[in-house]
């Protein structure tokens, strides 16, 4: 125990931010008459029976795939309330190392071209935006054979790029959006898309 403290203070030491963080999370917790209580979440007795084996989950009311339902939200808030209320003290810390990630970040990028039939399939994304384009590029004498040495041209004498879809497009009529799969189809004139617009990680096909 003495030698975990001992290396948790060098390393507090060493590291002035770390350190003004907890000094600051120590002297707001030390100032407040009595820190918030955690919500407890109330417990259901649920009963669930598979292969004669009765299993109780107490905590399934907060199962809600709806999304709607007002008392799951309302417990939800309370922890999310509470979070914030325990953390307030690194929130100055937590900005500044988000900050220094996004920094590290290289927004405007693009995935190592695929060739695939007559077509280079990649996708970029862009600055300022959160989501995945999906484009190809038509190759250029695509019927001499692949070699380690293809590069895909870029530049403005090079073959039209085809933005195939666009999330940032697809997002914007949903709160959550993700792509779980894309495939494009062997004769290239069709794509299929796994598509979950709730966070649930159910996807709807398309």
């Amino acid at each position: 125990m003495l030698l975990l403290f001992s290396t948790s203070h060098r390393i507090l030491a060493a590291h002035p931010k770390i350190s003004a963080s907890r000094r600051l999370t120590t002297a707001t917790m030390g100032s407040r008459s009595q820190p918030p209580s955690p919500p407890l979440a109330e417990k259901v007795k649920h009963e669930m029976e598979l292969f004669r084996d009765v299993r109780v989950d107490n905590y399934y009311w907060l199962r809600d795939d709806s999304r709607k339902n007002p008392k799951v939200i309302s417990y939800l808030q309370q922890e999310n309330a509470y979070t914030e209320a325990m953390m307030s003290g690194t929130k100055k810390f937590e900005d500044e190392i988000y900050a220094e990630i996004r920094g590290r970040i290289k927004e405007d990028d693009m995935s190592a071209p695929l060739r695939k039939g007559p077509y280079y399939y990649y996708s970029r994304t862009l600055e300022g935006k959160e989501y995945v384009q999906y484009c190809r590029r038509p190759i250029p004498n695509h019927d001499a054979p692949p070699s380690v040495h293809d590069t895909m041209p870029t530049g403005p004498d090079a073959p039209p790029e085809h933005v195939i879809l666009d999330e940032n497009v697809k997002a914007q009529e949903h709160g959550f959006y993700r792509i779980g799969a894309f495939k494009v189809s062997p004769n290239h004139k069709m794509v299929a898309y796994a598509e979950d617009t709730k966070g649930d990680e159910i996807y709807t096909v398309y």
